[in-house]
């Protein structure tokens, strides 16, 4: 009796109008057993949750890691004294991974808390980086565990590089926990960014996505506000033209500063949220 094959299986992370879904923790099929805290944390992460931060010559430095880490936190506070801004509240770290920012604010604020969807990282960090600092798994769903106005900061590093369809429910999200008067800073990637990239890098992968959404598309030849390449919360990049978002994101927030290469490559926005 003749049977058909069974389909392949379909990673739902790359499924291009999936919400509400996570990371999760690597398990057997009989399940998983998340071992006892550590008696003594451990200082870095492991290399497969350190998301490609630290990576040289296909190997991963941890002085480099950490510089990196501490090198963006300082440039968050660059920006904030540069604003004028004194942080009088929580602080959270929206897509936090393992810590990689997070571990170079102490001190910042007496309550500072990371969300990811990768449930690996989130439960590295709480074993090892909690106390002082608190964290929690979430979902691609535009949705945080938390009240209106908790927070007086918020940031992103390349967060919203790869928010596709829902990014501006995500910005609304945030808006809705941040404070009046508090600061929302993010990353992008716009056309500059891909400038530096062609400078730095002419190998990098990105000119490959980019050449192949082209062939679909024909965006060079065009007016566009938002390229998206590839598809999953994960894979996908989104690039803007800068313009076009700020335009659109005066109507929620005050522009006060954009920062090329604030983060890494990326253009950072600092944002204040009207009263």
């Amino acid at each position: 009796m003749f049977r058909r094959p069974p389909p392949p299986p379909v990673d739902p992370l790359v499924l291009p109008n999936l919400s509400g879904t996570y990371i999760g923790a690597p398990r057997s099929a009989a399940g998983l057993m998340r071992p006892g805290r550590p008696a003594h944390p451990a200082a870095l992460p492991p290399p497969h949750l350190r998301h490609y931060y630290g990576l040289r010559d296909g190997q991963y430095d941890d002085s480099l890691y950490l510089q990196g880490g501490a090198h963006d936190a300082q440039r968050l506070r660059d920006a904030l004294t540069a604003d004028g801004f004194t942080i009088d509240g929580p602080v959270l770290d929206f897509g936090c991974g393992s810590g990689r920012m997070i571990r170079h604010l102490t001190g910042v604020s007496p309550q500072i808390w990371g969300v990811d969807i990768h449930a690996e990282a989130i439960a590295w960090a709480q074993d090892n980086l909690s106390p002082p600092f608190d964290f929690a798994l979430t979902t691609t769903a535009p949705h945080l565990p938390f009240e209106d106005r908790s927070f007086a900061l918020i940031y992103a590093g390349s967060v919203f590089t790869h928010i596709g369809d829902l990014a501006d429910a995500w910005l609304l999200e945030l808006r809705r926990i941040l404070q009046p008067d508090g600061r929302l800073y993010i990353s992008i990637t716009d056309a500059q960014t891909l400038a530096e990239i062609r400078r730095i890098q002419p190998q990098h992968a990105s000119h490959q996505h980019l050449a192949a959404l082209d062939r679909d598309t024909s965006y060079h030849t065009q007016d566009w506000q938002m390229l998206m390449t590839r598809s999953g919360p994960w894979a996908q990049r989104v690039i803007y033209d800068r313009d076009a978002l700020t335009q659109r994101l005066t109507r929620w927030f005050d522009l006060r500063r954009v920062i090329p290469q604030g983060y890494g490559w990326q253009t950072v926005l600092l944002l204040r949220k009207r009263s």
